[in-house]
């Protein structure tokens, strides 16, 4: 079977179309369709089949029309206790079908193979027949085919920048144009259409095209074109760069050629071969060789040094590739001799001395070994007075330090040298020296391509898994794609699961006696004792980037003795400081401390202390967010000389942005540990950066594991602070009734009942329950007092107030909040009184006074309580500003405010989201802009249903009957509205039937006027 959502709804059964031909059917089917093998409830199938015009015997209908479904398509639609499920098969759907060929033409994208992508791109967007859903006649339906179009606007862009990058330009101009008429406010399409004219010369029309999108948006939202669209119209009035000269040609194939020099051109090239198939870090290989030109020797003007060029970087990064492959590039310009020598600071062999590696470097030239003086000094004038006058080029690889490569380098201007090494080398003046990273993902790929050839190309998938698990590192890389090369049977898939199962996974790339691991070895060997060790316990550290602070608690270590050994570390490059105080090991590197850490006897309590550390530094961060009593489960009594104290909010906001992945990774790892008191009270004290920033996937998981955790605890204290803290992000991410279920056990509680009740009004309050929430909320504040935390539940009971229009006791709830916060001394209390107080006067019609509050709270949350509170603020200072209608640009910003608000709100927080964007649609509305309107407000209804929240479904309903230009239509919208608004009890209802009485009225009139006319 073939069922096709994108265009009109299409059913083919072995290859014949089937005709769906009742309407209430095809409502069905599509709404089965667009939720594919998951269960869509009876409630929700009766909704989207006859709306707010349900008949008593909706349900024996729907089970009719299901029935008809299944005699055309057997085997599809089955039964569940909840409702019905479509069952289908992966390439049996258009829609799953799009979804993954955009999904393999994304990867495909970012791994390099831009053929590839455009072919799935184009292959997905191809299966597009028209409008999604045209004939299914279902607002819920429409819903989902507006988000259905978006993806694909979306594919077709990232398929344009593909083809873009192929250089089809040529191609594209007359299918962008188009586009662009189109949709002339889609910045990137435009950004597009300009890229290809410029790129077809025709620079003069893509200035053109950027000033009619300026211009309409100026018209249109008063705002200028993105930064993006105006630095590329910037680049467009610059002069075209002059052209780079081209590199001399390095030597021929034949190897050093017939250049003279004293001892013969046989002693004089000692590189070794360059590789065939060497990949990646174009740029910089260029910059190295512009680097590389010679003095002129003719010159007077010349600097008379040599050129040094020194390139350092962690074991296996590919220094030494590099080097050669520079320095084979750059031969040709040095016919007086190319020498390659290893100074072995990191091998088996101690470190070539400077007095031997000269011996070595004098036998090269060809000097005699009676000439070569024993005097170091004399040893040192005699190579520099070989090298006088030659253009010399000479590689001194694996160098230990700056004193052992001093004395080998040449005093002459017309030489060149490249000096590697795994550590930093310090004093070596006027040498800008280079630290190799790993290589891109792109780069990675190509190597491994160029290596292994048409498997590793068929692949890029698979090819770009086992460039991520050998963490980009060019040695990694290299062994794995030679593993490959001699293994025909295997595909690339194959060594992929090889090295996601190795533990760690550098084991399993050794080839030849080579390997990460042992190149690691010899590294760690070099360390002193103590940093030995700090290295071996940066093993116990999950992921992710670690603070001078957590490595000194892990280590047990005063703060000056761990800044000296990391510094170690990272001069050794078995660290990297990717930024001042932040410090990463790589993945390789990582595993390689892992397995050395679980040797180690401080294995266990040093995983304890770096524990202790997150849980108190965290608890430390966000206490100032609630108050002593919401804490204790966590103790505070030896909180250890490491964490830090934060002095205001920006330092605690900091810390949090930079540490919370590393507090979730220590969640994780006492939970696999075992560790159940870390793993239940991690969670606890990261609750309210989560909770403040919608993080609620990571907040689900990181509560269910504490409730697991507690229960094998027996403490039945921390059981219900962990069915609190999962009610809360079940809530927050818009599962209400989950919410509930977990927060009914806890209102006994003798401790967190109390709690319980008012996060049970909150949830009653959604749902629709005004009535239960006001009383749950009202009794849980009765003598509590003030406090950051009660402050925020009276914030909920001055929103609960208004919504049932009791404003008067609104404002006074408000102003307590305010005035707790100016007696505390704290800003963001009161910030959240002025929020509800601003919302109050702007029920009262004080618009004026709202935008002051507004405006000022806006301020105040933006950095301090979190992005959920500063969207509310937000949507209420845009609706103001809307209704103030001060003047055009005045109600351009407040209609701005709302969008942004709507927008931003679909990704962090579904009651916020619903929130704005009916307020949205209404503003849209009011401007005369209902089409508009209609779509958010159909928008909102969908995942207001979804959630649960009936208020937000109320305004939905009612805004799409205001919308609504079908009076029949708009009648049946509002009496939806006003059922819901009368249950909940709410103002709204009046309004909402005064309008419905006016259309009512009016359809009376006009009846009568025809009844006359006839």
């Amino acid at each position: 079977m073939r069922y096709r959502l994108l265009g009109p709804l299409a059913v083919d059964v072995a290859g014949r179309p089937v005709k769906i031909a009742a309407a209430r059917d095809r409502v069905l089917l599509a709404m089965l369709l667009l939720q594919p093998n998951r269960v869509v409830t009876v409630a929700r199938l009766v909704d989207a089949v006859w709306g707010d015009q349900a008949p008593a015997t909706a349900r024996a209908q729907l089970h009719t029309c299901v029935s008809r479904l299944r005699r055309l398509l057997p085997d599809t639609i089955r039964t569940d206790t909840a409702g019905y499920r479509a069952a289908v098969a992966d390439d049996e759907l258009d829609t799953l079908t799009f979804a993954e060929l955009v999904t393999a033409g994304r990867a495909a994208a970012a791994g390099g193979d831009l053929r590839g992508a455009r072919a799935q791109l184009r292959t997905a967007l191809d299966l597009w027949r028209g409008p999604a859903l045209a004939g299914v006649d279902s607002p819920a339906a429409q819903a989902h085919a507006v988000a259905l179009e978006e993806r694909r606007d979306a594919a077709l862009e990232d398929c344009v920048d593909v083809e873009l990058r192929l250089g089809l330009h040529a191609e594209l101009i007359g299918q962008l144009t188009a586009l662009v008429e189109q949709y002339p406010l889609r910045e990137r399409l435009t950004g597009q259409l300009m890229t290809a004219l410029t790129r077809a010369g025709r620079t003069a029309d893509a200035l053109a095209v950027y000033r009619r999108l300026r211009d309409a948006l100026d018209d249109e939202l008063g705002l200028p074109p993105g930064e993006q669209l105006q630095r590329l119209h910037h680049d467009l009035l610059q002069p075209p760069p002059e052209p780079a000269a081209a590199a001399p040609p390095g030597p021929g194939p034949g190897g050093p050629g017939g250049s003279g020099g004293s001892g013969g051109s046989a002693r004089l090239w000692t590189l070794p071969r360059d590789v065939a198939d060497y990949s990646g870090r174009d740029d910089l290989v260029a910059d190295l060789i512009a680097q590389g030109r010679p003095d002129d020797p003719d010159d007077p003007d010349a600097a008379g040094v040599p050129a040094v060029l020194s390139i350092d970087g962690m074991a296996g990064v590919g220094k030494t590739s590099l080097a050669v492959h520079v320095a084979h590039r750059v031969a040709g310009r040095y016919p007086d001799g190319r020498l390659f020598l290893d100074l072995r600071a990191h091998g088996d062999q101690p470190p070539l001395p400077p007095h031997d590696a000269l011996g070595v470097l004098l036998a090269h030239l060809g000097v005699p070994p009676a000439r070569v003086p024993a005097d170091p000094d004399e040893r040192v004038a005699r190579w520099r007075s070989e090298l006088a006058g030659r253009r010399v080029l000479l590689v001194l690889d694996n160098a230990a330090d700056a004193a052992q490569v001093l004395p080998l380098l040449p005093g002459s201007s017309a030489c060149l040298v490249i000096v590697t090494s795994r550590r930093r080398i310090a004093g070596l003046d006027g040498v800008r020296p280079v630290s190799l990273d790993v290589l891109s993902a792109v780069e990675s790929r190509r190597l491994i391509t160029a290596v292994v050839g048409a498997r590793a190309a068929a692949d890029p998938t698979a090819t770009a898994e086992v460039a991520r698990l050998c963490g980009h590192l060019p040695l990694a890389l290299r062994l794995a794609a030679a593993r490959l090369a001699h293994r025909p049977s295997w595909s690339v898939a194959d060594l992929a699961d090889r090295l996601r199962r190795a533990h760690p996974a550098a084991v399993d790339l050794a080839v030849d006696g080579r390997s990460p691991q042992a190149a690691f070895e010899l590294s760690y060997r070099q360390l002193p004792p103590a940093a030995q060790r700090l290295f071996r316990l940066l093993g116990v550290h999950p992921a992710g980037e670690l603070s001078m602070r957590v490595v000194a608690a892990l280590a047990d270590l005063p703060a000056g003795d761990t800044d000296a050994l990391l510094a170690q570390l990272v001069d050794a490059h078995l660290l990297n400081e990717p930024v001042a105080g932040r410090f990463r090991l790589h993945d390789l590197l990582r595993e390689y401390a892992t397995h050395l850490a679980g040797t180690d006897p401080e294995h266990d309590p040093a995983t304890r202390r770096m524990l202790d550390y997150y849980l108190h530094a965290t608890a430390a961060a966000t206490k100032v967010w609630e108050s002593n009593h919401d804490r204790e489960p966590v103790d505070f009594t030896d909180v250890g000389p490491h964490v830090p104290t934060f002095t205001d909010m920006i330092d605690t906001r900091r810390w949090l942005d930079l540490e919370w992945a590393n507090v979730v990774a220590a969640a994780h790892l006492a939970d696999r540990l075992g560790w159940h008191r870390h793993t239940v009270l991690l969670p606890r004290a990261l609750w309210g950066y989560l909770f403040r920033n919608s993080m609620n996937d990571v907040s689900l998981d990181l509560h269910r594991r504490a409730l697991a955790a507690a229960g094998a605890l027996h403490d039945p204290d921390l059981v219900a602070m962990a069915h609190n803290y999962l009610a809360s992000a079940h809530a927050r991410g818009g599962d209400l009734n989950s919410a509930a279920a977990h927060l009914a056990l806890l209102v006994a509680h003798p401790t967190w009942g109390v709690r319980a009740r008012s996060n049970l009004a909150y949830v009653y309050f959604n749902v629709g329950r005004f009535d239960e929430a006001l009383h749950l909320l009202e009794q849980s504040l009765i003598g509590v007092g003030d406090g950051w935390h009660v402050s925020v539940q009276w914030g909920a009971l001055a929103g609960m107030l208004r919504a049932v229009g009791r404003v008067h006791e609104s404002t006074l709830v408000a102003q307590r909040i305010i005035g707790y916060g100016r007696a505390a001394g704290l800003a963001w209390p009161a910030a959240l009184g002025a929020v509800e107080l601003g919302a109050s006067r702007a029920r009262l019609g004080r618009h004026r006074q709202a935008v002051l509050l507004l405006s000022w709270a806006r301020r105040q949350l933006g950095g301090d309580v979190g992005p959920a509170a500063e969207l509310e603020a937000r949507c209420y200072l845009g609706a103001s500003l809307v209704a103030l209608a001060a003047n055009e640009a005045s109600t351009e910003r407040g209609l701005d405010l709302l969008r942004t608000a709507y927008e931003d709100g679909q990704q962090l927080d579904p009651t916020v989201a619903c929130q704005a964007g009916n307020t949205y649609g209404e503003a849209l509305a009011a401007l005369g802009r209902p089409a508009e309107g209609k779509l958010v407000h159909a928008q909102v209804l969908d995942r207001a249903m979804r959630i649960g929240h009936r208020y937000e479904q109320a305004r939905a309903y009612h805004g799409l009957g205001v919308c609504t230009d079908d009076p029949r239509l708009a009648r049946r919208r509002l009496r939806t509205a006003l059922e819901l608004f009368e249950a909940m009890g709410t103002p709204e209802r009046h309004d909402v039937r005064a309008r419905l009485e006016r259309l009512e009225r009016l359809e009376r009139l006009e009846r009568l006027d025809r009844s006359h006319d006839q």
